[in-house]
C-alpha cells in the first residue's frame, strides 16, 4: 500500500496516515454494550482482468456510472469504481487488476464508531492488515478466518477529487 504523509505545521511531529489512524483508534474507550453503529455492507471490491472494460459492461448493461479509474501505472494497478447513486455512495463496486485488493466493505455511522469497531477487532486478536485515508473515507482492513479481506470505513463527507 502506498503510504501518505499527514501535513503538520512547523514544529509538529509528522507521521504517516496509518500511524495517525492507529494512534487515534487506540485512544478511544470501548464500552461493552456500546452500539457500533454498523450501517452494513456498502460496497464490494472485486478482481477484474481488465477493470476499464468490465466497468463499461456494468455501465452499459446495469446502468451504473463510472465514477473513477486508474491505469496500470498506478501504484495499486488498474482499477475502476462504479456507483448507481454517486451522490449518496462514492462507489458501490470497486474493480482491481490486483486480486489481493478484493474485499467487502462495511460502513459505520461515525468516526467514533469506526474507532470502537477497530478496537473490537484488535481486542479480539484479529490482525489489522492496513489502515488507509482514502480522502472520501477513513478505513481499516483485516481478514476473516478464511482469508477474505474486509474493510470497515467511515465516510468523511468529502467528495472524490
Amino acid at each position: 500500500m502506498e503510504k501518505t504523509t499527514t501535513e503538520h505545521t512547523e514544529g509538529e511531529t509528522t507521521m504517516n496516515d496509518s500511524e495517525f489512524i492507529a494512534e487515534s483508534f487506540a485512544k478511544t474507550t470501548v464500552c461493552e454494550n456500546d452500539n457500533l453503529e454498523m450501517i452494513g455492507l456498502c460496497h464490494v471490491g472485486m478482481y477484474a482482468k481488465n477493470p476499464a472494460s468490465l466497468a463499461e459492461f456494468y455501465r452499459d448493461v446495469m446502468g451504473m456510472q463510472i465514477v473513477g479509474c486508474s491505469d496500470a501505472s498506478h501504484p495499486l494497478g488498474a482499477s475502476a469504481f462504479l456507483s448507481s447513486r454517486p451522490r449518496e455512495e462514492s462507489h458501490q463496486i470497486a474493480m482491481f487488476s490486483n486480486p489481493e485488493l478484493a474485499h467487502r466493505a462495511f460502513k459505520v455511522g461515525s468516526l467514533a464508531a469506526l474507532k470502537r469497531f477497530y478496537q473490537k477487532i484488535v481486542g479480539g486478536g484479529i490482525r489489522i492488515k492496513f489502515e488507509f485515508l482514502h480522502g472520501v473515507s477513513f478505513a481499516f482492513y483485516f481478514e476473516d478466518p478464511e482469508g477474505n479481506m474486509i474493510e470497515v470505513y467511515w465516510p468523511t463527507g468529502l467528495e472524490y477529487p
